[in-house]
């Protein structure tokens, strides 16, 4: 183990890593990990669909670079833009049955990838390492 490396450096080196192997797999079907994020929001949500503003919010990021997404996938026709009925302000995305079928791929994927990243190790130390992430969590994202 090289101890010259902190922890902070270790883990942006790992999620590095996942990010570019996700990307790499993702490529094959034109998409990126971001695009699959605002795809997984919008399919776990109830009426799959978010306003402009929330997404925005999920991601964290501007509103110019959330509406570039959005649009991306628009143009892909994973996703339906519309305004909202009772106030043309507000701008609303839907996932389509093409994006539904991306988020259960996406899934998958995601399974392949955890098995990846916890092979080799015992289900105790699985546990271990989930509850260790989440304190790390915790630390760096105070309520």
């Amino acid at each position: 183990m090289n101890t010259n490396v902190t922890i902070g450096q270790q883990i942006k080196q790992i999620n590095d890593a996942i990010e570019r192997m996700v990307n790499n797999s993702l490529r094959q079907s034109d998409l990126t990990l971001v695009q699959i994020w605002v795809l997984m929001a919008l399919y776990e949500k109830e009426d799959k669909t978010y306003s402009l503003k929330e997404l925005e919010h999920i991601l964290g990021v501007a509103q110019s670079t959330c509406a570039g997404i959005v649009n991306r996938l628009a143009i892909k026709k994973l996703v339906d833009c519309f305004t909202d009925p009772s106030d043309k302000r507000i701008k609303l995305v839907r996932i389509m049955p093409a994006g539904e079928k991306c988020c259960q791929d996406a899934r998958e994927n995601m399974q392949e990838m955890d098995q990846i990243i916890v092979h080799g190790l015992t289900g105790e130390e699985q546990a271990t390492l989930h509850a260790l992430l989440q304190k790390i969590y915790d630390n760096v994202n105070p309520k």
